[in-house]
């Protein structure tokens, strides 16, 4: 693992952006490529993040608290990003991932304190347990548990707000068959 220099979470080493603040392979400690092409099919927020990781664009200081309007704003962005990847689950698995990792980068961007909201934390079990799982199907079983141990060490597998408990099991339970997967045992060796 490795820790992100912007926000300090411990980062995957395949990860090749922060999923809390969204920091690029340099902000990661971690060899990056020179020269990150933009794909024109990733949504902008995404584009900016590779534009970011070549080293084309200053990143800024964070903005300051939204206000309540650019909060929804924000908020919306997010839950309408969960939703476009949905729709991209079974066309198109690898865009899907994208977009849910773009989706959970725009929740945790809500607000200062993103996890102190009730609707981003849903919003963030539901994008986690969906990218945990197209990651799954993909065989990408580390990834997958990489991006299980994130919402995990965000405190997510941990909180009991109303309406969602099923992506909160749903994470816990496939964080278990990860770990399985992951290393059998000696009895499968």
């Amino acid at each position: 693992m490795r820790t992100c220099a912007q926000c300090g979470l411990s980062v995957a080493q395949t990860a090749t952006f922060c999923p809390v603040c969204g920091a690029t392979d340099e902000s990661l400690g971690s060899p990056g490529p020179t020269q990150v092409d933009p794909d024109p099919a990733l949504p902008d927020a995404q584009a900016g993040a590779a534009e970011a990781a070549s080293g084309d664009v200053e990143l800024s200081e964070p903005s300051p608290e939204p206000s309540p309007e650019d909060a929804a704003s924000r908020l919306e962005e997010a839950a309408q990003t969960l939703r476009d990847a949905a729709l991209e689950e079974k066309t198109d698995p690898a865009l899907a991932a994208r977009l849910y990792r773009v989706a959970i980068v725009r929740y945790l961007d809500v607000a200062d304190d993103p996890l102190g909201r009730g609707d981003v934390r849903r919003g963030l079990l539901r994008g986690f347990d969906r990218l945990s799982l197209v990651l799954k199907r993909q065989g990408l079983t580390a990834e997958a548990l990489e991006e299980v141990e994130s919402a995990a060490s965000l405190g997510l597998l941990d909180c009991a707000d109303r309406g969602i408990k099923g992506h909160r099991e749903a994470l816990r339970k496939r964080r278990m068959s990860l770990r399985r997967a992951a290393d059998p045992g000696p009895h499968l060796r």
